[in-house]
C-alpha cells in the first residue's frame, strides 16, 4: 500500500512538473487575443490548444505586429528557453451592400445586330435597366434611327452613342460627284469615295471615268472639291 502511495504520489508530482514547464495555445492564444483588443484590433486568431511551448513567464513574452496591419503578429519567449512563431490575425473585412441604382428606361436593340447594321425603328425597344454610368447613354430613340451600328451587339443591351458609327458626311464607298474649277470652267465627274471624311476634310476618291485616286475635300454629301487639276 506504501509503495502503490509513493508511485502516485510521484505521477502527481511529474504531472505538475509538465503542467508547469510548458505554456498551451490556448493560453497563448488569449494572450494575443488581449494584445489585439488593446491595440483596438478585433482578434480572430486560432493556435491549436494541443501545441505546448516551452513555459515563458509572460513578461518575456514579446508580441509584435510584423505586418504593419495587423495580419501577420509574432510571438517570441526571450527567457531561459527561448522560442518564437507566427500566427494570422483573420481581419474580418466588412461587406457594405452596395447601393443598387433605380432602374431606369433604356434603349436596347430587340435582337442582336452585327456591326455596320442600319438601325430601324422596328429594331428598337425600350427597357428597365440598372445603369452606374449614364454617360453617353442614348435617351431619344429618334437620334439613332438610321444610324449603323459601330460593333456587333447584343439584344437587350443598353446603347451608347460609342456603340454607333460615326456620322460621316461623305461616307467610305458612297458614290459622289468630282468638281475641279479652273477659271469659269467647271469640270464634273463621277466617283466614289475611298474614305469616309467631314465637312472640308481631305479624302482620296477614285475617278470612275479615268479609274484615276485622287484627292479633294469633302464639300457636301455628294460633292468633293479639288483645288487643283488632277483629271
Amino acid at each position: 500500500m506504501k509503495k502503490i502511495f509513493i508511485i502516485l504520489f510521484i505521477s502527481v508530482l511529474q504531472f505538475g512538473n509538465a503542467k508547469s514547464n510548458s505554456i498551451s495555445g490556448n493560453e497563448l492564444e488569449d494572450l494575443v487575443s488581449n494584445w489585439l483588443e488593446s491595440k483596438g484590433q478585433e482578434p480572430n486568431i486560432e493556435i491549436l490548444a494541443n501545441v505546448k511551448y516551452p513555459k515563458c513567464n509572460h513578461p518575456d513574452i514579446i508580441i509584435n505586429d510584423i505586418s504593419g496591419n495587423f495580419k501577420l503578429i509574432k510571438v517570441s519567449c526571450v527567457g531561459e528557453n527561448p522560442w518564437s512563431f507566427i500566427t494570422r490575425n483573420k481581419k474580418k473585412v466588412s461587406k457594405f451592400k452596395a447601393k443598387k441604382e433605380k432602374k431606369v428606361n433604356v434603349i436596347a436593340l430587340k435582337s442582336s445586330k452585327k456591326g455596320g447594321t442600319l438601325i430601324r425603328e422596328d429594331d428598337i425597344i425600350i427597357i428597365k435597366k440598372r445603369i452606374s454610368n449614364k454617360d453617353g447613354l442614348v435617351i431619344n430613340k429618334s437620334e439613332i434611327i438610321g444610324k449603323k451600328l459601330k460593333n456587333s451587339m447584343p439584344s437587350n443591351r443598353p446603347l451608347f452613342y460609342s456603340n454607333l458609327q460615326k456620322d460621316w458626311l461623305i461616307e467610305k464607298n458612297s458614290n459622289i460627284i468630282i468638281e475641279n474649277n479652273i477659271g469659269s470652267i467647271i469640270i464634273k465627274d463621277e466617283g466614289i469615295a475611298l474614305e469616309s471624311a467631314d465637312y472640308m476634310e481631305k479624302i482620296q476618291v477614285k475617278n470612275l471615268k479615268s479609274g484615276k485616286i485622287i484627292e479633294g475635300y469633302a464639300k457636301n454629301e455628294k460633292k468633293v472639291i479639288l483645288k487643283t487639276k488632277q483629271f
